[in-house]
Protein backbone atom coordinates (compact mmCIF):
# COMPACT_ATOMS: atom_id res chain seq x y z
CA UNK A 1 0.00 0.00 0.00
CA UNK A 2 1.09 3.69 -1.13
CA UNK A 3 0.71 6.59 1.24
CA UNK A 4 1.10 9.91 -0.66
CA UNK A 5 1.99 12.45 2.30
CA UNK A 6 0.17 15.23 -0.27
CA UNK A 7 -3.18 13.02 0.61
CA UNK A 8 -2.25 13.54 4.16
CA UNK A 9 -1.95 17.59 3.92
CA UNK A 10 0.89 18.52 2.88
CA UNK A 11 1.42 21.44 0.64
CA UNK A 12 4.67 21.00 -1.35
CA UNK A 13 5.03 24.73 -2.05
CA UNK A 14 8.08 25.03 -0.07
CA UNK A 15 7.04 27.58 2.57
CA UNK A 16 4.19 25.56 4.30
CA UNK A 17 5.72 23.39 6.95
CA UNK A 18 5.08 20.02 5.94
CA UNK A 19 6.52 18.17 9.35
CA UNK A 20 2.71 17.21 10.57
CA UNK A 21 1.48 15.85 7.01
CA UNK A 22 4.71 13.99 6.62
CA UNK A 23 4.00 12.56 10.38
CA UNK A 24 0.54 11.50 9.44
CA UNK A 25 1.42 9.55 6.71
CA UNK A 26 3.93 7.86 7.99
CA UNK A 27 2.44 6.75 10.90
CA UNK A 28 -0.23 4.95 8.44
CA UNK A 29 2.40 3.81 6.16
CA UNK A 30 3.60 2.25 9.30
CA UNK A 31 0.96 0.16 10.16
CA UNK A 32 1.35 -1.96 6.96
CA UNK A 33 3.48 -4.75 5.97
CA UNK A 34 5.91 -3.05 3.24
CA UNK A 35 4.06 0.00 3.53
CA UNK A 36 5.57 2.79 1.24
CA UNK A 37 5.06 6.32 2.24
CA UNK A 38 5.38 8.48 -0.85
CA UNK A 39 7.63 12.09 -1.26
CA UNK A 40 6.34 12.96 -4.83
CA UNK A 41 8.36 14.83 -7.50
CA UNK A 42 7.12 17.90 -8.88
CA UNK A 43 7.37 19.58 -5.20
CA UNK A 44 9.30 21.10 -2.71
CA UNK A 45 8.46 20.17 1.12
CA UNK A 46 9.29 22.18 3.86
CA UNK A 47 10.42 20.19 7.33
CA UNK A 48 10.80 21.67 10.89
CA UNK A 49 12.54 18.38 12.44
CA UNK A 50 10.70 15.55 12.47
CA UNK A 51 10.89 12.03 14.27
CA UNK A 52 9.91 9.31 12.18
CA UNK A 53 9.52 6.35 15.06
CA UNK A 54 9.21 2.61 13.94
CA UNK A 55 8.48 1.20 17.29
CA UNK A 56 5.79 -0.26 16.63
CA UNK A 57 5.94 -0.49 12.35
CA UNK A 58 5.44 -3.39 10.93
CA UNK A 59 8.42 -4.81 9.08
CA UNK A 60 9.94 -3.47 5.17
CA UNK A 61 8.35 -0.23 4.99
CA UNK A 62 9.42 2.15 2.68
CA UNK A 63 10.33 6.14 2.11
CA UNK A 64 10.14 6.99 -1.23
CA UNK A 65 11.75 9.97 -1.99
CA UNK A 66 11.06 11.27 -5.38
CA UNK A 67 10.54 15.39 -4.32
CA UNK A 68 12.89 17.37 -3.44
CA UNK A 69 12.47 17.78 1.46
CA UNK A 70 14.32 21.50 2.25
CA UNK A 71 15.13 22.36 5.94
CA UNK A 72 14.26 25.92 7.28
CA UNK A 73 16.91 28.73 7.16
CA UNK A 74 18.66 28.78 10.66
CA UNK A 75 16.73 31.61 11.98
CA UNK A 76 13.22 30.10 10.94
CA UNK A 77 13.95 26.59 12.85
CA UNK A 78 11.46 25.67 15.57
CA UNK A 79 13.69 24.19 17.75
CA UNK A 80 17.40 23.45 17.38
CA UNK A 81 16.91 19.71 17.38
CA UNK A 82 19.53 17.51 16.99
CA UNK A 83 18.80 16.60 13.34
CA UNK A 84 16.32 17.47 11.10
CA UNK A 85 14.85 14.19 9.64
CA UNK A 86 15.64 11.71 12.46
CA UNK A 87 14.64 7.76 11.95
CA UNK A 88 14.37 6.08 15.17
CA UNK A 89 13.99 2.47 16.07
CA UNK A 90 13.33 0.86 12.79
CA UNK A 91 14.58 -2.92 14.07
CA UNK A 92 12.20 -4.62 11.74
CA UNK A 93 13.94 -2.92 8.50
CA UNK A 94 13.44 0.30 6.53
CA UNK A 95 14.28 1.46 3.33
CA UNK A 96 14.83 4.65 1.99
CA UNK A 97 14.96 5.44 -1.43
CA UNK A 98 14.42 7.75 -4.22
CA UNK A 99 14.82 8.65 -7.97
CA UNK A 100 17.19 11.65 -7.33
CA UNK A 101 14.79 12.83 -4.99
CA UNK A 102 16.73 15.41 -2.59
CA UNK A 103 17.44 16.75 1.16
CA UNK A 104 18.52 19.84 1.34
CA UNK A 105 19.81 21.05 4.63
CA UNK A 106 20.44 25.00 3.54
CA UNK A 107 23.63 24.49 5.72
CA UNK A 108 25.07 27.73 4.55
CA UNK A 109 23.20 29.88 7.32
CA UNK A 110 24.61 27.86 10.07
CA UNK A 111 28.43 27.49 8.64
CA UNK A 112 29.26 30.63 10.04
CA UNK A 113 27.44 30.36 13.08
CA UNK A 114 29.53 28.09 14.82
CA UNK A 115 28.09 26.16 17.77
CA UNK A 116 25.61 23.43 17.85
CA UNK A 117 24.41 22.42 14.51
CA UNK A 118 22.28 19.99 13.24
CA UNK A 119 22.61 17.13 10.72
CA UNK A 120 20.72 16.64 7.74
CA UNK A 121 19.22 12.21 8.44
CA UNK A 122 20.14 10.36 11.15
CA UNK A 123 19.25 6.74 11.60
CA UNK A 124 19.59 5.32 14.91
CA UNK A 125 18.94 1.88 16.70
CA UNK A 126 17.99 0.01 13.64
CA UNK A 127 18.51 -2.76 11.69
CA UNK A 128 18.41 -3.87 8.07
CA UNK A 129 18.31 -0.25 6.58
CA UNK A 130 18.88 0.93 2.96
CA UNK A 131 19.60 4.00 1.85
CA UNK A 132 19.60 4.51 -2.38
CA UNK A 133 18.96 7.12 -4.80
CA UNK A 134 18.94 10.46 -2.82
CA UNK A 135 20.99 13.25 -2.85
CA UNK A 136 21.42 14.88 0.55
CA UNK A 137 22.86 18.86 0.02
CA UNK A 138 24.39 21.24 2.17
CA UNK A 139 24.01 19.46 5.76
CA UNK A 140 24.30 22.10 8.67
CA UNK A 141 26.68 19.33 9.87
CA UNK A 142 26.92 15.68 9.39
CA UNK A 143 24.65 14.53 5.84
CA UNK A 144 23.95 11.42 7.00
CA UNK A 145 24.50 9.78 10.28
CA UNK A 146 23.79 5.93 11.21
CA UNK A 147 24.07 5.31 14.76
CA UNK A 148 23.87 2.40 16.80
CA UNK A 149 22.57 0.03 13.64
CA UNK A 150 23.67 -2.96 11.77
CA UNK A 151 22.79 -4.32 8.01
CA UNK A 152 23.04 -0.99 6.34
CA UNK A 153 23.42 -0.70 2.67
CA UNK A 154 24.26 2.55 1.34
CA UNK A 155 24.89 2.88 -2.55
CA UNK A 156 23.99 5.22 -5.14
CA UNK A 157 23.99 7.91 -3.14
CA UNK A 158 25.21 12.05 -3.69
CA UNK A 159 26.24 14.06 -1.00
CA UNK A 160 27.22 17.55 -1.55
CA UNK A 161 28.30 20.24 0.35
CA UNK A 162 31.14 22.83 -0.17
CA UNK A 163 34.59 21.81 0.27
CA UNK A 164 34.86 24.57 3.05
CA UNK A 165 32.37 23.83 5.02
CA UNK A 166 32.74 23.24 8.63
CA UNK A 167 31.98 19.64 10.13
CA UNK A 168 29.80 18.49 7.19
CA UNK A 169 30.81 14.93 7.09
CA UNK A 170 29.43 12.49 4.07
CA UNK A 171 28.05 9.53 6.36
CA UNK A 172 29.26 9.30 9.51
CA UNK A 173 28.87 5.74 11.04
CA UNK A 174 29.08 5.29 14.86
CA UNK A 175 28.41 1.92 16.21
CA UNK A 176 27.29 0.70 13.28
CA UNK A 177 28.10 -2.91 12.59
CA UNK A 178 27.76 -4.94 8.98
CA UNK A 179 28.10 -1.88 6.65
CA UNK A 180 28.41 -1.46 3.05
CA UNK A 181 28.93 1.53 0.88
CA UNK A 182 29.01 1.77 -2.43
CA UNK A 183 29.00 3.31 -5.94
CA UNK A 184 28.38 6.77 -4.17
CA UNK A 185 29.70 10.01 -4.98
CA UNK A 186 30.41 12.36 -1.45
CA UNK A 187 31.89 16.09 -1.81
CA UNK A 188 31.83 17.95 1.96
CA UNK A 189 33.82 19.98 3.92
CA UNK A 190 34.98 17.20 5.98
CA UNK A 191 35.42 13.31 6.04
CA UNK A 192 34.02 11.58 3.10
CA UNK A 193 33.05 8.69 5.29
CA UNK A 194 33.88 8.74 8.97
CA UNK A 195 33.91 5.39 10.77
CA UNK A 196 33.91 6.27 14.79
CA UNK A 197 33.61 3.78 17.76
CA UNK A 198 31.67 0.70 17.94
CA UNK A 199 31.68 0.28 14.42
CA UNK A 200 32.40 -3.28 12.68
CA UNK A 201 32.38 -5.06 9.53
CA UNK A 202 32.51 -2.44 7.47
CA UNK A 203 33.08 -2.74 3.44
CA UNK A 204 33.41 0.75 1.12
CA UNK A 205 34.23 0.46 -2.31
CA UNK A 206 33.33 2.14 -5.67
CA UNK A 207 33.57 5.26 -3.80
CA UNK A 208 34.47 8.92 -5.27
CA UNK A 209 35.18 11.08 -2.37
CA UNK A 210 36.41 15.04 -2.85
CA UNK A 211 36.78 17.50 -1.95
CA UNK A 212 36.80 16.57 1.70
CA UNK A 213 38.81 15.41 4.56
CA UNK A 214 39.37 11.74 2.44
CA UNK A 215 38.07 8.22 4.74
CA UNK A 216 38.41 8.39 7.93
CA UNK A 217 38.80 6.23 11.30
CA UNK A 218 38.18 8.73 14.00
CA UNK A 219 38.83 10.68 15.80
CA UNK A 220 39.02 8.26 18.56
CA UNK A 221 38.97 7.99 22.07
CA UNK A 222 38.40 11.97 22.99
CA UNK A 223 38.55 12.96 26.64
CA UNK A 224 40.37 9.48 27.63
CA UNK A 225 37.38 7.41 26.21
CA UNK A 226 37.74 3.66 25.16
CA UNK A 227 37.28 3.06 21.19
CA UNK A 228 36.77 -0.45 19.47
CA UNK A 229 37.00 -0.47 15.52
CA UNK A 230 37.86 -3.41 13.49
CA UNK A 231 37.39 -5.60 10.36
CA UNK A 232 37.43 -2.12 7.61
CA UNK A 233 37.93 -2.92 3.84
CA UNK A 234 38.29 0.43 1.43
CA UNK A 235 38.73 -0.75 -2.44
CA UNK A 236 38.27 0.35 -5.63
CA UNK A 237 37.66 3.78 -4.65
CA UNK A 238 39.05 7.90 -5.23
CA UNK A 239 39.90 10.64 -3.44
CA UNK A 240 39.93 13.98 -5.17
CA UNK A 241 41.28 17.34 -3.92
CA UNK A 242 40.76 16.45 -0.49
CA UNK A 243 43.29 17.32 3.08
CA UNK A 244 43.76 13.13 3.17
CA UNK A 245 43.01 10.04 1.45
CA UNK A 246 43.13 7.53 4.23
CA UNK A 247 43.29 8.76 7.46
CA UNK A 248 43.17 6.67 11.15
CA UNK A 249 43.34 9.37 13.79
CA UNK A 250 43.07 8.84 17.39
CA UNK A 251 42.91 11.34 20.73
CA UNK A 252 46.42 10.60 23.33
CA UNK A 253 45.60 9.41 26.32
CA UNK A 254 43.20 7.21 25.37
CA UNK A 255 42.44 3.44 24.89
CA UNK A 256 40.66 0.24 22.81
CA UNK A 257 41.71 -0.10 19.44
CA UNK A 258 41.44 -0.25 15.91
CA UNK A 259 42.93 -3.32 14.39
CA UNK A 260 42.00 -5.34 10.92
CA UNK A 261 41.29 -2.41 8.44
CA UNK A 262 42.60 -2.77 4.73
CA UNK A 263 42.74 -0.36 2.24
CA UNK A 264 43.24 -1.53 -1.50
CA UNK A 265 42.94 0.13 -5.22
CA UNK A 266 42.55 3.46 -4.14
CA UNK A 267 43.50 6.18 -6.73
CA UNK A 268 44.44 9.38 -5.05
CA UNK A 269 44.28 12.88 -7.06
CA UNK A 270 46.06 15.83 -5.47
CA UNK A 271 46.05 14.76 -1.66
CA UNK A 272 47.45 16.71 0.84
CA UNK A 273 48.44 13.84 2.51
CA UNK A 274 47.43 10.55 1.06
CA UNK A 275 48.01 8.43 3.95
CA UNK A 276 47.97 9.31 7.70
CA UNK A 277 48.10 7.64 10.70
CA UNK A 278 47.91 10.16 13.22
CA UNK A 279 47.64 8.99 17.33
CA UNK A 280 48.52 12.30 18.05
CA UNK A 281 45.13 14.02 17.07
CA UNK A 282 43.49 17.05 18.87
CA UNK A 283 40.84 17.87 16.76
CA UNK A 284 41.97 20.51 14.31
CA UNK A 285 44.94 23.27 15.26
CA UNK A 286 45.02 22.67 18.98
CA UNK A 287 47.56 21.83 21.63
CA UNK A 288 47.70 17.98 22.53
CA UNK A 289 48.10 17.31 26.35
CA UNK A 290 51.40 16.50 27.22
CA UNK A 291 50.81 14.46 30.11
CA UNK A 292 49.41 11.50 28.02
CA UNK A 293 50.86 8.11 28.50
CA UNK A 294 48.43 6.07 27.16
CA UNK A 295 46.83 5.74 23.41
CA UNK A 296 44.15 3.34 21.46
CA UNK A 297 46.16 0.54 19.99
CA UNK A 298 47.01 0.56 16.06
CA UNK A 299 47.41 -2.88 14.66
CA UNK A 300 46.91 -5.21 11.66
CA UNK A 301 47.02 -2.17 8.95
CA UNK A 302 47.51 -3.05 5.54
CA UNK A 303 48.00 -0.72 2.27
CA UNK A 304 47.60 -1.83 -0.94
CA UNK A 305 47.86 -0.12 -4.55
CA UNK A 306 47.47 3.50 -3.21
CA UNK A 307 48.43 5.64 -6.44
CA UNK A 308 48.37 9.21 -7.13
CA UNK A 309 49.40 12.28 -6.43
CA UNK A 310 49.81 14.65 -3.38
CA UNK A 311 50.25 18.22 -2.87
CA UNK A 312 51.65 17.76 0.55
CA UNK A 313 53.62 14.91 2.20
CA UNK A 314 52.30 11.73 1.13
CA UNK A 315 52.95 9.34 3.77
CA UNK A 316 52.77 9.88 7.46
CA UNK A 317 52.24 7.54 10.15
CA UNK A 318 53.09 9.69 13.46
CA UNK A 319 52.59 6.66 16.17
CA UNK A 320 52.38 6.63 19.73
CA UNK A 321 55.35 5.43 21.70
CA UNK A 322 53.54 4.21 24.32
CA UNK A 323 51.50 1.85 21.92
CA UNK A 324 53.41 1.98 18.39
CA UNK A 325 51.45 1.04 15.16
CA UNK A 326 51.89 -2.98 14.53
CA UNK A 327 51.33 -5.09 11.73
CA UNK A 328 51.58 -2.22 8.95
CA UNK A 329 51.85 -4.19 5.63
CA UNK A 330 52.68 -1.74 2.39
CA UNK A 331 52.50 -3.15 -0.94
CA UNK A 332 52.24 -1.34 -4.83
CA UNK A 333 52.18 2.21 -3.02
CA UNK A 334 53.08 4.68 -5.65
CA UNK A 335 52.30 8.14 -4.79
CA UNK A 336 54.37 10.98 -6.74
CA UNK A 337 54.15 14.98 -6.21
CA UNK A 338 51.67 16.89 -7.96
CA UNK A 339 51.48 18.01 -11.69
CA UNK A 340 49.50 20.82 -10.38
CA UNK A 341 51.62 23.68 -8.93
CA UNK A 342 54.74 23.69 -7.93
CA UNK A 343 54.98 20.61 -5.62
CA UNK A 344 58.37 19.92 -4.23
CA UNK A 345 59.39 16.30 -3.35
CA UNK A 346 57.93 14.90 -0.59
CA UNK A 347 59.75 12.58 2.14
CA UNK A 348 57.36 9.99 4.04
CA UNK A 349 57.47 10.48 7.93
CA UNK A 350 57.30 7.62 10.57
CA UNK A 351 57.54 7.30 14.33
CA UNK A 352 57.38 4.27 16.47
CA UNK A 353 55.83 2.91 13.20
CA UNK A 354 56.34 -1.10 12.45
CA UNK A 355 55.93 -3.24 9.81
CA UNK A 356 56.90 -5.03 6.51
CA UNK A 357 57.34 -3.15 2.95
CA UNK A 358 56.10 -6.11 0.32
CA UNK A 359 57.45 -4.62 -2.79
CA UNK A 360 59.55 -1.57 -3.83
CA UNK A 361 57.23 1.44 -3.09
CA UNK A 362 57.20 5.68 -4.46
CA UNK A 363 58.28 6.93 -1.90
CA UNK A 364 60.28 4.55 -0.17
CA UNK A 365 59.10 3.01 3.02
CA UNK A 366 61.61 0.34 3.69
CA UNK A 367 63.74 2.85 5.88
CA UNK A 368 60.80 4.32 7.46
CA UNK A 369 58.97 1.51 8.98
CA UNK A 370 60.83 -0.14 12.15
CA UNK A 371 61.15 -3.88 11.55
CA UNK A 372 58.12 -6.11 13.15
CA UNK A 373 61.72 -8.14 14.12
CA UNK A 374 63.19 -5.16 15.85
CA UNK A 375 63.42 -4.60 19.70
CA UNK A 376 61.71 -1.78 20.62
CA UNK A 377 63.04 -1.83 24.09
CA UNK A 378 66.56 -0.78 22.41
CA UNK A 379 65.00 1.63 19.71
CA UNK A 380 66.27 5.66 20.36
CA UNK A 381 63.70 7.68 21.93
CA UNK A 382 61.51 10.24 19.97
CA UNK A 383 63.54 13.75 20.24
CA UNK A 384 60.31 15.00 21.32
CA UNK A 385 57.28 13.96 23.32
CA UNK A 386 54.52 11.84 21.68
CA UNK A 387 51.93 14.32 22.53
CA UNK A 388 53.25 17.47 20.35
CA UNK A 389 51.77 16.18 17.17
CA UNK A 390 54.13 16.28 14.08
CA UNK A 391 51.13 15.92 11.92
CA UNK A 392 49.39 18.52 13.29
CA UNK A 393 52.10 21.18 12.80
CA UNK A 394 52.32 19.72 9.00
CA UNK A 395 48.97 20.17 8.20
CA UNK A 396 47.71 22.96 10.59
CA UNK A 397 51.06 25.36 10.56
CA UNK A 398 51.70 24.62 14.58
CA UNK A 399 55.35 24.87 15.38
CA UNK A 400 56.99 21.30 16.27
CA UNK A 401 59.94 20.03 15.74
CA UNK A 402 60.70 16.85 13.60
CA UNK A 403 61.38 13.38 15.85
CA UNK A 404 63.93 11.01 14.90
CA UNK A 405 63.03 8.56 12.66
CA UNK A 406 64.38 5.20 12.34
CA UNK A 407 64.18 1.68 11.01
CA UNK A 408 64.75 -1.59 9.46
CA UNK A 409 64.60 -3.45 5.70
CA UNK A 410 64.25 -6.67 5.63
CA UNK A 411 63.13 -9.52 2.57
Amino acid sequence: SSFDVRSYGAKGDGVTNDAGAFQTAWNATCKVNGGVMIVPSGYTFLLQPITLNGNYCQSKVVVQIDGKIVAPNKPQWSKIDLQLILFSGMGKGITIQGNGGTIDGRGDSWWSAGGNRPHALRIVDSSNVTVTGIKVLNAPRMHVFIDNSQYVHIFNVTVSSPGNSPNTDGIHLTHAQHVEIYSSNIACGDDCISIQTGSQDVKIHNVDCGPGHGYSIGGLSANKTESQVSDISIYDSTVSNALNGVRIKTWPDGNGFVRNVTYSNIKMKDVSMPINIDQHYCGGPHTCPTTSTNAVAISGVSYWGITGTYTHIPVSLDCSKYKPCRGLTFSSINLTPSASGNIPKGYPFCSNAYGRVLTSTTPPLDKCLVSEAYDQATAPTPAMAPNQGRTQALLWGAAAPARNVFGLFFN
